[in-house]
């Protein structure tokens, strides 16, 4: 079923991640980075919630940079960013974007984001991982590279759950992690709803 937009969300991603997000796949993460051990078993204890930025750092050894208002070339990322979203949002809705859930409909929506991107003077593609890989699926969706690499996560979501419990996205370890370098980590959220026009539900 086609989606309407109705709100967009746009945020610095570090802040916290539920245990239960990445609690299955910790076990191997902690063989692997034993270092890192106290991090990862409290993901495994379900102890209390883990800033994001730990968990990353955790399973890849990579870190997630803290964005700096007062660094004017992340100010000018954001800039741009902000005005892709503004774009393909713009467009897919224009368009339409077709699925059963919500949160499906993202799929539909990366390559406009993809494309938004690179119309806004970003480098953008999909995430090459440590095997040099292209890489879809998984965290994270869009990579950036350039002067002020970074990541986006996109994720769409139904107006109506918006107060949920609903987990925000799945972050799993991985033996080829999508994440190869220190870099800005960012959220960008579409919150759809079902509308109709002429008798037809419709973007």
């Amino acid at each position: 079923m086609p989606w309407h937009f109705s709100k967009k969300l746009f945020a610095p991603l570090g802040v916290i991640l539920a245990a239960s997000a990445v609690a299955r796949a910790a076990e191997t993460a902690i063989a692997t980075n034993p270092a890192l051990t106290s991090t990862l078993s409290q993901i495994t204890t379900h102890t209390k919630p883990i800033p994001f930025k730990e968990v990353i750092q955790a399973t890849t050894h990579f870190r997630v940079i803290d964005f700096d208002t007062n660094n004017p070339a992340q100010v000018e990322l954001e800039k741009k960013l902000l005005h892709a979203a503004a774009l393909a949002g713009g467009r897919a809705a224009r368009e339409g974007l077709d699925a059963a859930r919500a949160n499906e409909a993202g799929n539909h929506l990366e390559p406009y984001v993809r494309a938004a991107l690179r119309e806004a003077g970003l480098q953008a593609r999909v995430p090459v991982n440590t095997s040099g890989d292209a890489q879809a699926t998984g965290y994270p969706d869009v990579e950036i590279t350039g002067p002020t690499p970074c990541y986006l996560e996109l994720k769409t979501y139904n107006a109506a759950t918006a107060n949920t419990t609903q987990r925000t996205f799945y972050y799993s370890p991985s033996e080829h992690p999508k994440i190869t370098r220190d870099a800005l980590h960012f959220l960008l959220a579409y919150q759809l709803e079902k509308t109709t026009r002429d008798g037809k539900v419709v973007l």
